[in-house]
């Protein structure tokens, strides 16, 4: 894990900027808005908090929320621009350091392709979710995220190149700075939390291009909805 963290607190600041104009980001608070409306009286964890967005938009809807990062970079950054919001900096492949049953909600957006090892993920989710508490995540989407645009005669990108799916690899993005990227098909991610006790509730894949320059019918992300067992 300590790799990953110099990554990313290498490229905090620039991934931050970076988000703050990105229509693929736009698209996907849509999303999370349009699923959390309102979250009075609920206790949320908003883990890989990154620059706290997310963080902030929970508290805005009422909710008890606290962010956690393992990037120090990113909880400092978070917590200047948030000021009324709580940030804790936590290796999140280790040991949670909750209580059993502390929340309602887990949070974790676009985080776990970038984690080496998903299962303890998976595993202190569920430990520290009440009962009936719900796991939300969103990745980028296995199936489509490493490959190739392939373009007609006219420059639309109309369909995608794949070369590798099935099998974990992982890669250095250059987006930012070098991060790392883990790839997993998205049945490693279905049986992980299968494995762990949860029971899949919803999943979506929205669309994410414009339709004029590229297919806006092949997803970018990908959104899975779990529920703790009582």
């Amino acid at each position: 894990m300590k790799k990953t963290v110099d990554q990313w607190n290498k490229v905090a600041k620039r991934y931050t900027k970076d988000q703050e104009q990105s229509e693929f980001v736009e698209s996907n608070k849509r999303v999370v808005k349009t699923r959390f409306k309102n979250l009075t009286g609920k206790k949320v964890l908003d883990l890989g908090c990154g620059y706290g967005f997310y963080t902030d938009y929970f508290k805005s809807i009422g909710a008890d929320v606290l962010g956690v990062d393992g990037s120090a970079n990113m909880v400092k950054i978070a917590r200047t621009r948030y000021k009324n919001c709580f940030f804790e900096v936590c290796d999140i492949t280790e040991i949670f350091p909750f209580t059993n049953e502390s929340f309602d909600l887990i949070f974790c957006n676009q985080v776990l392709m970038d984690v080496e090892s998903i299962e303890n993920v998976f595993s202190e989710c569920y430990r520290v979710l009440k009962p009936n508490g719900i796991f939300y995540y969103s990745i980028v989407h296995p199936a489509f995220y490493d490959s190739q645009w392939i373009k007609d005669k006219k420059g639309f990108n109309y369909a995608k190149s794949i070369s590798s799916y099935i099998e974990p690899y992982s890669f250095t993005n250059e987006f930012w700075g070098k991060t790392e990227h883990f790839h997993r098909s998205l049945a490693y991610y279905l049986n992980v939390a299968a494995d762990k006790g949860f029971n899949l509730r919803r999943v979506e894949e929205p669309a994410s291009y414009d339709g004029i320059t590229k297919n806006k019918d092949l997803p970018l992300f990908f959104f899975a909805e779990y529920q703790k067992e009582k």
